[in-house]
């Protein structure tokens, strides 16, 4: 009874290690040379977010105030990204498309400019598809660089609310959800598994919108503000391929 203990052990040593060596074999087949610029080849990745928030208001008439606020909020989106590459232009320059997605908590920022209006960011998810262009910084094309301009999508809101003691009230009612343009830079390396790691930073400038004031002491006016977010990050991006998408 021992030695079929023993043999049935030893039989399940013996297969792990072969299934173990023949993906090591397999994969060192695989990784010979970088595969970003696959036709076949997405990758899906995850960046860890440290994103800071700035809100700026004022009228445009008589620029009664202008405010600021920053605070950080860490958070994690989702990417999904395809490289191509063109030989005609440079063996070294590549360019695709990704699409971002995240969720921004809510925050309320503190008036700084002792005018009254303190803003309140509402939470909400946004999408962000881009472009990039970029371009291998070796000759083995594991380091790269690459820069990105998108647009973004959302249902973030921003509202104002008023601790002005001098009767200034500003508008309590919710801005349309935010859209606006996204810029980035970003440099990656691409381990031999086509394991992408990258380190970015990445500005969001949401659309100026205006609200009109619930009235002062001078009668309702219209102001304007404008929420941008700057983003820096670190993340992965591991290669799928269409069979495993379809």
């Amino acid at each position: 009874m021992k030695f079929i203990k023993q043999l049935k052990l030893l039989t399940f040593q013996v297969i792990v290690s072969l299934i173990i060596l023949n993906t090591q074999i397999s994969f060192a087949q695989k990784v010979e040379t970088p595969q970003i610029t696959n036709l076949q080849n997405f990758f899906l990745g995850v960046n860890i977010n440290k994103t800071s928030k700035k809100s700026e208001s004022g009228d445009d008439t008589y620029n009664r105030f202008n405010q600021t606020y920053s605070d950080d909020d860490n958070n994690i989106s989702l990417t999904l990204t395809k490289y191509f590459s063109n030989k005609d232009i440079s063996d070294n320059f590549i360019y695709g498309f990704s699409v971002n997605v995240a969720h921004l908590k809510k925050f309320e920022g503190k008036d700084n400019s002792g005018m009254g209006g303190n803003p309140v960011t509402l939470q909400g998810n946004y999408i962000n598809p881009e472009l990039k262009v970029g371009s291998f910084l070796d000759e083995k094309k594991r380091f790269l660089i690459n820069a990105s301009y998108g647009k973004v999508f959302s249902d973030i809101k921003q509202r104002f609310a008023d601790d002005n003691p001098n009767g200034q009230t500003l508008s309590y009612s919710t801005s349309p959800s935010l859209e606006g343009i996204s810029k980035g830079i970003e440099l990656a390396y691409n381990s031999e598994s086509n394991t992408i790691y990258k380190l970015g930073l990445k500005n969001i400038d949401f659309n100026r919108v205006n609200s009109v004031s619930m009235g002062s002491v001078n009668g309702p006016f219209t102001f304007p503000h404008q929420l941008s977010l700057r983003t820096i990050y670190i993340g992965f991006d591991m290669p799928i391929t269409l069979d495993k998408i379809f």
